[in-house]
């Protein structure tokens, strides 16, 4: 049916245009360069015929094709669009799921989907199934070009969507094409993931045009053969739009109703128009007879695409009579011949599903999800059916979709795990289960929306009855309302949780480390929760799970009494502890890596984040990868190496936009504005701060906010921002100038203002806190801006002194130009030449070229020459040039780069080449040797 409709003889009518598009596209992917084309229409329009022309002529090129169907039933179901493509292939071709392509395996197979972690909250990181899709995708492509094509993609899954779209954003770099077909926004309400695909500038958009007078006219005269009247078909085109599908579903009802193309012709599809589909439908089914219209509608129950055997436990007839129905219907153009059992086109089984009445479509999904679970099937095909349920209290329901939500926490999709612990809730479970339930959802929400998953988690919380259950909702609602700033809540939730918890339990010890965590936000709390840490620590009763947490929270605290040693121990404790999990957690990395790097012990630091980064590539965790590389990015920026600390940063905030992992780019854009003003670009900071959107919340932010506006010029608000970090910090009980010398900051800022007295009174006290910490780096550079805006050398000099045994080489360069600057304004004009010229040269090597241009500036007014440094071979390498050519001198081939930096393989040979080109070898083995 659906190919009569916009085929003649051997040809498609009117489709030359999008035929020559898919033609230029296929060739292309078969070229290696990859494209995407969405073709959108309504239902009829002849969009499958379309792609299945796209199909046949893949595989005429000898391309491999891959197709899927969306369907409404499943859009519930996680990556089931994704599954649909590639199950089948990695099932017969396993070795496809090689190197980071071994990610995918959850979202493609049938079996049940494990936690990776790696997420935000331990939970699956969803994109670690992107990144393994990614490569799944570039081994298939490297036995030849590739055509994925999917139909009724605008009812597809989110999370197969999302993973189409990551494709898309990299298929240009493979031999890979993607066909998509839709109908379009004004038929079903489109998803922004839809919006984004659609909209996407690599998108080629197709809109197949309804059929012309004439088009119509060569349908009719297939069907009528002869010269029908003309009246005839304007009378079909003008009903039916030109719509392929519509105008022979028209003219096979007027030839079933004894009509002919002629003028009384008209009268007959004037009468069949208004509802063409649903009544030739209806007049098909009932001349198959009873057997068969129960077929059609298990079918449809089955979302049009079914096994037999299915058929056959959801309509309760016996195989041989399913079979025989299936047989009259394939014969009635209704359905597909082969299996599964599929119906010829999307409106005949809208059409069916329309006509099944409420009960018998309750029973049939019920069946259906029985019979599914009986065969196997994952949890996920299972509650796609009892979505579509009657809520009738049944607890086996209820049972089968928190299975569902946990399958989908466990592919990384809360969304959709959320469809079903919301329809679980409704069912409703039995009393004593509800908590759970709302545990669960509440759980799953707060990983989309904190606010609303405080909601779910409090009423859970409210109708909770055993003392346990109360307790793991409590830890969990805490964290929530910690998120969303509600610290004197969540502390009030885990006092009552632990008055009637046994206080020798594990549990018991876990609330206690949740309040150890937020404690340290009430002062009146800070010294018992300390207290309590040591206690455990030293009675050997620290939670595995909260125990780290609870390490670092009480170093950091440790580490503000500037007399309790133990900080450091702590640190390194907590650290430990949670390297040794499965996934770090931020909640102890933060806290335990901001007290090393306060006193600055960077090693620590950096190993940490490189066994995260080892960690996140094994898992293809984006968000631990981000969280590890800013990690790194710091320490690389505060031992000096600005040019990998810049790579770093835009690197994870680059992966921070794609991924949407909003929260992180507090965190990154800081440390990308922070080195980007070092590096002499301040301009792009702040244009790069702007298009971020990003809101200075975090104090991180706010100082490199801060930093930036004191490049250019705007002291005024530098201010305002370094202030703002200092109460932020103060307000979390953070006073140790080495986390971050705000203090040193607002001295700078009301010196180019020109209010000295304020400003010699903000260094003298960023000197006297740095003194009472004896932190030798923040107190370096406290000493160098007292220096400055008193304008005296003595403070400068101790400075010099104080940093250079320190790893804070960029601090140490800006300290001996600012010291050289200051001597040459007091004509000591030889002195001052010597600490330029070392300065400038340490700063050469930071990469601090803000920095080397004023140290040269500040030369030629001391009466020397400096030599104009030409940038050539290592220097002449961009950030991430650099990076690629780091990793392929470590002897990693160009796929190993690119899955270890979450890139493409193209992209790794683009920066390689450039490499190449400015170091002046001709291959890896030369690269060693040229990079320092």
């Amino acid at each position: 049916m659906t190919r009569a409709a916009t085929r003649t003889g051997e040809g498609v009518l009117e489709r030359d245009h999008e035929l020559a598009v898919l033609s230029d596209v296929l060739r292309a992917a078969a070229s290696e360069r990859g494209g995407l084309v969405w073709v959108e229409g309504p239902a009829g329009i002849g969009k499958t015929r379309l792609l299945d022309a796209a199909r046949e002529r893949a595989a005429a090129l000898g391309m491999t094709v891959l197709a899927a169907r969306a369907a409404r039933l499943e859009r519930d179901f996680a990556f089931g669009v994704v599954r649909g493509l590639f199950e089948g292939l990695v099932a017969r071709r396993p070795g496809l799921l090689a190197g980071a392509a071994r990610l995918a395996a959850p979202v493609v197979s049938s079996g049940p989907a494990t936690p990776r972690g790696g997420g935000p909250d331990g939970d699956t990181d969803a994109g670690s199934a992107l990144h393994g899709l990614y490569w799944l995708t570039a081994n298939l492509a490297d036995a030849g070009p590739v055509l994925l094509v999917v139909d009724d993609a605008h009812v597809a899954d989110a999370a197969s969507l999302r993973a189409i779209a990551y494709l898309a954003r990299r298929v240009s770099e493979l031999g890979v094409a993607i066909v998509l077909g839709a109908q379009p926004p004004a038929v079903h309400t489109a998803s922004p993931l839809v919006d984004a695909l659609r909209e996407a500038e690599s998108t080629t958009v197709l809109r197949p045009a309804p059929l012309s007078r004439d088009g119509t006219e060569a349908l009719v005269g297939c069907r009528f053969p002869g010269s029908p009247d003309p009246s005839f078909t304007a009378a079909c085109h003008e009903v039916t739009g030109g719509n392929p599908l519509l105008v022979h579903a028209l003219l096979a009802a007027v030839a079933e109703a004894g009509g002919d193309a002629d003028r009384a012709g008209v009268e007959t599809v004037a009468a069949l128009a208004p509802a063409v589909v649903a009544t030739f439908v209806a007049r098909r089914l009932r001349e198959a007879g009873t057997e068969a219209a129960t077929v059609a509608r298990a079918v449809a129950l089955l979302d049009g695409r079914a096994e037999l055997r299915h058929v056959v436990a959801v309509s309760g007839l016996d195989p041989a009579v399913v079979a025989r129905g299936a047989q009259t219907l394939v014969g009635a153009q209704l359905l597909h011949p082969g299996r599964p059992l599929t119906f010829a086109h999307s409106l005949f089984a809208q059409a069916v599903a329309d006509g099944t009445d409420p009960a018998e479509r309750h029973r049939g999904h019920r069946r259906a999800a029985d019979a599914l679970a009986a065969d196997g099937a994952g949890a996920e095909l299972v509650a796609a059916h009892l979505l579509h349920t009657e809520a009738l209290g049944d607890p086996a329901v209820v049972a089968r979709l928190r299975d569902a939500g946990r399958a989908a926490l466990a592919k990384g999709v809360p969304e959709t795990a959320m469809t079903y612990l919301r329809r679980a809730v409704a069912e409703p479970p039995p009393a004593p289960e509800r908590p759970a339930v709302l545990h669960e959802l509440g759980a799953a929400t707060a990983r989309v929306s904190y606010r609303e998953g405080v909601a779910l988690l409090e009423e859970a919380f409210a109708a909770a009855v055993h003392p346990y259950r109360r307790g793991l909702i409590a830890l969990e609602l805490a964290h929530a309302l910690s998120v969303t700033l509600a610290f004197e809540r969540a502390l009030a939730v885990l006092d009552e949780a632990r008055a009637g918890v046994d206080d020798g339990s594990d549990l018991a010890t876990e609330l206690a480390a949740a309040t150890v965590g937020l404690a340290r936000r009430d002062p009146a709390r800070r010294a018992a929760a300390a207290e309590l840490t040591r206690a455990l620590r030293r009675d050997g009763r620290l939670p595995r799970r909260g125990g780290p947490a609870l390490l670092a929270t009480t170093a950091l605290e440790a580490l503000q009494t500037d007399t309790d040693a133990s900080a450091v121990d702590l640190a390194h404790e907590a650290l430990a502890a949670t390297l040794r999990e499965h996934t770090p957690d931020p909640g102890v990395i933060l806290p335990a890596t901001m007290v090393l790097v306060a006193i600055d012990h960077l090693a620590p630091v950096r190993a940490c984040a490189e066994s995260i980064l080892a960690g996140a590539r094994r898992r293809g965790s984006s968000y631990d990868f981000i969280g590890a590389s800013v990690l790194r990015a710091q320490t690389r920026y505060l031992q000096g190496e600005l040019v990998e600390a810049e790579a770093d940063a835009r690197l994870a905030d680059a992966l921070a936009v794609e991924h949407e992992t909003h929260s992180a780019r507090r965190y990154t854009v800081a440390w990308l504005l922070i080195v980007l003003v070092e590096r002499g670009l301040a301009a792009e900071a702040h244009a790069a701060l702007a298009a971020s959107g990003v809101r200075g919340s975090t104090a991180y932010l706010l100082a490199a906010r801060g930093r930036v506006h004191l490049a250019l010029g705007r002291a005024a608000e530098a201010v305002d921002d370094f202030v703002a970090c200092g109460e932020r910090l103060a307000h979390r009980g953070i006073h140790h100038p080495g986390v971050l010398p705000w203090q040193a900051g607002v001295a700078s800022a009301l010196h180019r203002l020109g209010r000295e007295a304020e400003a010699v009174a903000a260094a003298d006290e960023a000197v006297r806190v740095a003194r009472r910490f004896a932190a030798p780096r923040a107190l370096g550079i406290a000493l160098r801006v007292r220096g400055l805006v008193s304008g005296t050398t003595a403070p400068l000099r101790e400075a010099v002194v104080l940093l250079e045994p320190t790893p804070a080489r960029l601090e140490l360069a800006r300290s001996r130009v600012d010291l050289g600057a200051a001597l040459r304004r007091a004509n000591h004009r030889v002195d001052a030449r010597t600490e330029l010229a070392a300065g400038q040269d340490l700063a050469r090597r930071c990469g601090a070229e803000a920095l080397v241009e004023r140290a040269g500036a500040e030369l030629r007014a001391a009466g020397a020459r400096p030599r104009r440094m030409a940038v050539s071979g290592a220097d002449a390498l961009t950030a991430s040039e650099r990076r690629v050519a780091e990793l392929a001198a470590d002897g990693l081939s160009n796929r190993d780069v690119a899955q270890a930096l979450f890139v493409t393989t193209k992209t790794v040979e683009t920066h390689l080449g450039h490499a190449y080109r400015k170091l002046g070898v001709t291959g890896r083995d030369e690269l060693a040797a040229r990079l320092p």
